[in-house]
């Protein structure tokens, strides 16, 4: 089985090995470059709780003179492989959500009735859900801090789109609403329909995999059970242990 990994690199560098290990034959071509701001350690002042929703704003955060003062403040991460990297840092105070933004709102105002005092979000440019909305239709206002941004490729790899033209690529990971979008408007330019129509698509919402069907037509489809890393490598786990796959 031949999977597309379409992370950004330092979290598809991970699933990558992960694939290789099971036996897949795995291209990594990330469709988001991300793109780190600068944190100025003052954003941490008068701050009692992070609210951090990827991996890629606490690589950010691990970047910036900010971080020394963050260690010391509680984090609610948005699920397990957030929440994992978080204790790789140091952060030893961490709440562990179930696996998207929209969980974490009601932990953010339970802790926010109980005083729990400032908040402050590090984010991306571009957000999948809008936290700081969410909460203001409670009554609860955050500061936001755009710790990276996301930039999308213009075009695929000649690489990944010889592959698709010789039908040599099985199943294509998607795992945000904007690498989906990319991936929309880049393939049908790279291979013709019939080179993509064989293609699954593991997708880490129904979100992402809606952004497949209103762009592309019917697909082959899987959504995982839950919006995180370790259920998209369980359903690629169950792909790669079917005969046909070998």
């Amino acid at each position: 089985m031949h999977v597309l990994v379409t992370r950004p690199k330092d979290d598809g560098e991970t699933l990558k090995a992960e694939l290789e290990q099971l036996g897949c034959k795995v291209t990594l071509e990330p469709l988001i470059r991300i793109v780190s701001n600068d944190i100025p350690a003052t954003a941490i002042d008068e701050t009692s709780t992070l609210i951090i929703t990827s991996r890629n704003a606490l690589r950010a955060l691990a970047k910036s003179p900010a971080l020394t003062r963050a260690l010391t403040r509680p984090l609610l991460a948005v699920g397990p492989g957030t929440a994992a990297l978080a204790r790789e840092m140091g952060f030893t105070d961490i709440f562990e959500g179930p696996g998207t933004g929209a969980e974490l709102v009601p932990e953010i105002t339970r802790r926010s009735e109980a005083g729990g005092g400032a908040f402050v979000y590090l984010s991306a440019d571009r957000m999948a859900f809008d936290v700081p909305s969410a909460l203001a239709e409670r009554g609860i206002a955050i500061r936001r801090v755009v710790a990276y941004r996301s930039v999308a490729a213009e075009t695929l790899s000649p690489q990944v789109a010889d592959a698709l033209r010789d039908g040599a690529i099985n199943v294509v990971v998607l795992m945000s609403p904007r690498t989906s979008e990319t991936w929309a408007k880049i393939a049908p330019v790279a291979a013709k329909p019939n080179d993509l129509s064989d293609i699954s698509y593991v997708c880490i919402s129904e979100a992402v995999a809606n952004v497949v069907k209103s762009e592309l037509g019917p697909q082959a489809i899987i959504v995982a059970n839950r919006p995180n890393h370790e259920e998209i490598l369980i359903v690629l786990k169950r792909l790669a242990a079917r005969p046909e796959a070998e």
